[in-house]
């Protein structure tokens, strides 16, 4: 009985070392990348403005842009919105934070072989902006931050 119960505390430890190792090298990187990508998602809105879709996704050899990602993870969250608000107040509401800001037409879609998607396009300088309200017609808006990011114990397998 005392030998049954030793085994079953030590196997209990193994699991737990087990389930804790697995977080270190597989759930970390998700914990993290999901605190990077609140950063725009939790973000507030604007008035006069509704969410259509948000997302984020992340990954070594991902997310695009021409510094690399140098074989850290990098993290791509985008929110896609409809408003009635001006370009220019959209711009001013979130370039503060370094967030990307795609006006209609001004945007492509990437996506890799993984089939993770990211924007990259033409961003307009705040002299162009239109500083007339779209109450009649709502303007689709895509806000997209891109980061590099690393966390304890990241491991570059490529």
């Amino acid at each position: 009985m005392k030998h049954r119960f030793k085994i079953i505390i030590i196997l209990t430890f193994l699991a737990i070392f087990a389930l804790g190792l697995f977080y270190i090298f597989f759930g970390q990187e998700y914990v993290y990348a999901k605190k990077y990508a609140n950063r725009l998602l939790e973000y507030k809105l604007p008035e006069k403005t509704k969410v259509i879709e948000q997302d984020f996704d992340y990954g070594v050899l991902y997310g695009g842009g021409p510094w690399g990602s140098g074989g850290r993870p990098t993290l791509a969250a985008y929110k896609r919105i409809s408003t009635e608000l001006s370009e220019k107040e959209i711009f001013e509401h979130y370039n503060k934070n370094d967030f990307e800001i795609y006006f209609e037409g001004t945007e492509k879609l990437k996506k890799n072989s993984n089939n993770q998607i990211w924007y990259e396009g033409y961003l307009k300088s705040e002299d162009v902006l239109s500083s007339e309200e779209n109450s009649e017609e709502p303007i689709e808006v895509i806000i997209q931050y891109r980061t590099e990011f690393s966390y304890p114990f990241f491991m570059d397998l490529y």
